[in-house]
């Protein structure tokens, strides 16, 4: 069983340790690695530490379109996502997937009976 992490829209899973590729990701001004930027509040989902960020599509031929956000990879002492309304969350040395969760409408929902 994968690892797995939810922070307001994100989901953060734990996947088997890979090489950067594809196209590395640099942090911002403030030197936060953010993960994603809410588009009213402005709040975001960012990382202080020291971590590599890269969005490599190959990676993530699983995951629905739209929804890849990149990979990190953290190497040494833990790194912290934070975000201004939700529980920080605190990832280990490994490589992680982060993308954005799917919001389901109730049109979505589908009853099953036995």
């Amino acid at each position: 069983m994968s690892v797995m992490y939810a922070q307001g829209d994100l989901l953060i899973e734990r996947v088997d340790d890979v090489c950067p590729s594809g196209t590395m990701l640099s942090p911002d001004a403030s030197g936060a690695m953010v993960l994603a930027e809410g588009e009213l509040t402005g709040h975001r989902h960012a990382i202080f530490e020291r971590v590599t960020m890269f969005r490599d599509d190959a990676l993530a031929r699983d995951v629905p379109g739209g929804l890849y956000i990149g990979h990190v990879k953290v190497e040494g002492a833990p790194a912290t996502i934070q975000h201004q309304e939700h529980a920080p969350i605190a990832l280990g040395e490994g490589t992680y997937r982060v993308r954005r969760q799917r919001e389901l409408e109730p049109r979505d929902a589908v009853i099953v009976a036995d």
